[in-house]
């Protein structure tokens, strides 16, 4: 009977074609580009459509993320801005620069912004029109003026009140719109007594 004998210079192109054949075998894993990775960060959520979340840049009724009216003036938390007149000066927060707070016997009783970074409790930013203003406050009543630093029919206040504050006795709480032109150019929450005022503290 013949002896098998393989000659080891034929077993190394053997072995080769099987790993190779292997590797063909084997299922290959998805890939993802420096592109792709840079198109997925990209994808945003709209925060307020998720329930029990405040997003850090709206207002609700009555407060800007921790900071609500009728809270004691903290300066851990609010830096004054402005030179006291009376008992009234102006404040801001480092977490939120674009937002102006207005204290009245060391209280919060409004906050202000210009900037669209801040929107109200029911999502109206500045830039808005005045038909999305309404739209977005559909089902609601406003209490509308004009200013006295404009035209009138051209440059208007909108309030809308919301409830009493326990805080600060009977006084409602309130947004106010500033609208000009049909935009709204200024939004901001506070007491009552605070948003009728037309100068601030000065």
């Amino acid at each position: 009977m013949p002896t098998l004998y393989t000659s080891p210079y034929r077993i190394i192109p053997l072995l080769a074609v099987l790993l190779l054949g292997l590797t063909a075998c084997t299922p290959t894993t998805d890939t993802v580009s420096d592109n792709d990775v840079d198109n997925t960060s990209e994808v945003k959520v709209d925060e307020r459509m998720a329930t029990d979340i405040s997003p850090s840049g709206s207002f609700t009724a009555n407060s800007l993320d921790n900071i609500k009216i009728g809270a004691t003036f903290d300066p851990q938390i609010l830096t004054q801005n402005t030179e006291t007149l009376g008992n009234c000066f102006g404040a801001q927060s480092p977490s939120h620069p674009a937002a102006d707070y207005m204290i009245i016997d060391n209280t919060v009783v409004e906050i202000s912004t210009w900037s669209k970074d801040i929107s109200s409790a029911y999502g109206v930013t500045t830039g808005d029109s005045l038909d999305q203003l309404y739209a977005k406050h559909d089902g609601q009543s406003p209490e509308v003026e004009d200013s006295p630093y404009g035209n009138p029919n051209e440059n208007i206040i909108i309030y809308y009140w919301y409830k009493e504050n326990s805080q600060n006795s009977e006084q409602r709480v309130g947004t106010k719109y500033q609208v000009d032109n049909d935009i709204v150019t200024s939004i901001s929450i506070g007491l009552e007594s605070a948003l009728r005022v037309r100068e601030g503290c000065s």
